[in-house]
């Protein structure tokens, strides 16, 4: 039989005072003594007394509650900024729920009504791939909950977004490639509907016309987020009858992947082929070669997205929040990958 958790009136009948005491004593009522106070307070604690926050805020009209939607809890960047947002919000007094949308609109959408029923003051998301409308969203905005997006963002939605300049990150990495000495790069993405894979592909066309070299298309290849996707699309690359010599992968688990196809070729890296990757997960110092790969900075995301959420909660009152986008410069880093070729 499951053993009775203990309530205020416990604590009362124990003490020989009146539940009104005891709960006066734990919200820290000017008109209780210290000593009854802290006298409360042991009590509580012997008898594994737990109080319920949440209904506490609740009944003054606030829940304490942050709601954080990422598409996936596993992957290193997302867990990575929900610490961020975590360790902000836990100092200032919030807790975090927390929900996956597995990169599917129609969950993303029921995680927002989950939220919603669960009354918590904000929401803060990277949205599923293949979220287009955003009137989930505009939702718990006419339901006075504050939204902030982060990474995958909808640039129409007028809310706070956080993300990386991702154009002058994939600038950065295509032109290291070619200061190796790599003439011909293949780029392998993520879905080119998500503004950040897009940015990214931007960026590297935009490093090509720089240098002067022309544009193929048959050079790309998009694709889900995996690591035997990553593999596929590096062997329809490298199986062409004029490989490239270098793979800029827009994900590390893509790169990852492609490592796996590239070896399976008989190919060394970074000698005959050279591989860039995206993210910094916490795999790209083990793997061998180690992978070149872009910080994407996801704990300091995650703090910004906190702090952007608690903006707007503390300027409730006074109706002036502007919204706002904010963009963190991301950083290179240069591992045996893709080192300067001998």
């Amino acid at each position: 039989m499951k053993k009775r958790k203990p309530t205020i009136v416990d604590i009362a009948n124990y003490m020989g005072i009146s539940p009104s005491a005891v709960s006066k004593a734990m919200s820290n009522h000017p008109r209780m003594s210290e000593k009854t106070k802290k006298e409360v307070a042991k009590v509580a604690e012997q008898l594994g007394y737990q109080r319920n926050n949440m209904a506490t805020g609740l009944r003054k009209g606030k829940s304490g509650l942050i709601g954080v939607i990422v598409p996936y809890i596993h992957v290193n960047f997302f867990s990575t900024a929900i610490k961020g947002i975590e360790d902000v919000l836990g100092q200032a007094g919030y807790s975090i729920v927390i929900g996956q949308s597995k990169d599917e609109t129609n969950k993303e959408v029921a995680q927002v009504d989950v939220f919603l029923n669960a009354q918590v003051e904000g929401i803060i998301a990277s949205i599923a791939s293949n979220t287009k409308d955003s009137s989930h969203f505009i939702k718990a905005l006419a339901n006075g909950v504050k939204v902030v997006l982060f990474d995958r963002t909808i640039p129409e939605l007028d809310v706070d977004q956080i993300m990386i300049d991702d154009f002058d990150a994939a600038t950065k990495a295509t032109k290291h490639l070619f200061d190796q000495g790599y003439g011909k790069i293949g780029l392998i993405s993520g879905p080119l509907e998500l503004l950040p894979y897009k940015r990214r592909l931007d960026g590297y066309k935009a490093v090509l016309a720089q240098t002067g070299r022309e544009f193929d298309e048959n050079l790309i290849v998009e694709t889900d987020i995996s690591l035997e996707s990553g593999k596929k699309a590096a062997a329809q690359l490298m199986d062409r009858k004029n490989p490239p010599d270098a793979l800029f992968c827009l994900s590390d688990v893509l790169a990852l992947g492609a490592m796996n196809a590239v070896r399976e070729r008989g190919k060394k890296m970074p000698e005959e082929v050279g591989i860039m990757g995206f993210s910094n997960e916490n795999f790209t110092t083990y793997v061998s070669p180690s992978l070149s790969t872009v910080d994407q900075f996801s704990e300091q995301m995650g703090n910004h997205a906190a702090k952007a959420i608690l903006n707007q909660l503390r300027a409730e009152e006074s109706h002036n929040h502007v919204p706002s986008k904010q963009v963190l410069s991301p950083k290179l880093l240069i591992r045996e990958s893709s080192k300067i070729r001998k």
